[in-house]
């Protein structure tokens, strides 16, 4: 999951997002994440590059997720090492639940109470850090992700690299 893609000026266009990353249901089968637990959270890491400010990530679920079982829950939440929910709070992506399409800088770091260092951005001084995108399956319906059958979701971040 370490080969977010970096976009081209051209590729960027009018937006100012610098990577994306998209996470389908296919990313979840054993064969890739090894058979997962009932309601288990997989974590999705990617490395923050020293000398980074995260000023904004969003995300844009493309096709609802949904398993084959009695799943109703699935959500998303993207954060740090530091911070789970820094930067977009449990969104709901399952199609048995209220799927939220849209979600953008609703985290801890850019909310009322969030850290006043991070309201306009995170710099990372040291190396080592990750993003963590976090699948949650909820409760109500237990299932594994291996369970997943459909579903896609993009996630992007604009990231300054001093």
């Amino acid at each position: 999951y370490n080969t977010m893609p970096q976009l081209t000026v051209n590729e960027a266009g009018n937006s100012t997002f610098t990577d994306s990353i998209t996470i389908k249901s296919g990313d979840f089968a054993a064969a890739v994440i090894g058979t997962k637990a009932d309601d288990a959270t997989h974590t999705i890491e990617y490395d923050i590059p020293q000398g980074a400010v995260v000023q904004k990530v969003a995300y844009k679920l493309n096709e609802a997720f949904d398993d084959s079982g009695s799943g109703i829950s699935l959500t998303l939440t993207v954060g740090d090492d530091d911070t789970a929910a820094g930067y977009i709070g449990a969104s709901q992506l399952h199609l048995d639940g209220t799927e939220v399409t849209y979600a953008y800088n609703d985290g801890s770091y850019f909310t009322a109470g969030g850290d006043a260092n991070t309201v306009n951005g995170k710099l990372y001084t040291a190396d080592g850090k990750e993003f963590k995108l976090l699948f949650t399956p909820g409760a109500g319906g237990a299932y594994s992700l291996n369970e997943l059958n459909a579903g896609s979701v993009t996630v992007f971040f604009e990231m300054a690299r001093l």
